[in-house]
């Protein structure tokens, strides 16, 4: 069964959706974008994800005549459509700028395409090879919304993959630890779990936001954020790495140190985030 997509509330199926070749998205990838999962079409943070998207938005200065409601309608129609309403499946929102091309007399006019499919299976593990693509400053490019143009992101997993790793350990320009291609990072030592401040250059997380929000509660934990060099990271005892779709996922190494992928403190706030997400679905 062919899967569909809703391009400006339109839904076609993926094979012959389609965007003119001059497209701002296709020549520039101008645009922003949202990926997050549709629990049996409920959601976690629904509004936090609606937020960012309002606010890459606002950076771009583009308009999405779009309220929150409005938009999880036309999630919904495609879930339907998709037959995954009563599955768990992950939900993309693209938007991007409509217009002619060029870098002058540029359009405010969004358009949006919002794509569903099965959650992917993945590695049990994931095993992080640090690369030598940097994180992009936020003084060159704002770091707390999803921008679509990951070229830095793709040649960054290109190394990792090379080194036989299944994802990048991504640094800031100064050597500090930041993020992977895809997910925010977290380690353990004892009773503390380190992560990355938004100083060092990477995309604040929704599921990163809860798993702060989880250490904070737990007063056997301590979190601290900061900045911190590889050396930090090479000496935890367990590494983990969050995002929407995969929520929490061990790390088995980070270049060629290894990690317990079941550590306590890991297992105990994987089982702190089911209940946090069974209380807050809606």
């Amino acid at each position: 069964m062919s899967s569909f997509v809703n391009i400006n509330g339109t839904l076609f199926p993926e094979e012959e959706a389609s965007l003119p070749a001059t497209s701002r998205a296709v020549s520039y990838g101008d645009g922003c974008f949202e990926t997050f999962v549709s629990y049996k079409s409920k959601f976690l943070h629904f509004e936090d994800h609606f937020s960012r998207l309002q606010s890459g938005l606002k950076y771009l200065e583009m308009n999405l005549n779009l309220t929150k409601d409005q938009l999880k309608s036309e999630i919904q129609k495609l879930l339907e459509e998709n037959e995954l309403e009563d599955e768990d499946s992950v939900v993309r929102i693209q938007c991007f700028r409509e217009g002619s091309p060029g870098y002058f007399d540029i359009s405010d006019r969004s358009g949006f395409i919002i794509s569903n499919r099965s959650i992917p299976e993945r590695s049990d593990s994931i095993n992080l090879k640090t690369v030598s693509i940097s994180t992009i400053p936020s003084i060159a490019l704002e770091r707390k919304v999803k921008l679509s143009n990951s070229i830095n992101y793709i040649k960054a997993t290109q190394e990792a993959k090379k080194k036989g790793g299944n994802d990048a350990l991504m640094l800031t320009i100064d050597k500090n630890i930041s993020e992977t291609s895809i997910s925010n990072i977290f380690w353990v030592k004892g009773n503390q779990v380190s992560t990355p401040s938004v100083n060092c250059d990477l995309l604040p997380g929704v599921t990163r936001s809860i798993l702060i929000t989880l250490i904070d509660q737990d007063s056997e934990l301590q979190l601290i954020e900061g900045a911190f060099g590889l050396e930090d990271i090479y000496s935890a005892e367990a590494v983990f790495c969050t995002n929407s779709v995969m929520e929490m996922k061990s790390v088995s190494s980070v270049d060629d140190h290894l990690y317990k992928t079941e550590h306590s403190v890991f297992e105990k706030l994987k089982d702190d985030f089911k209940v946090y997400k069974e209380k807050w679905l809606c």
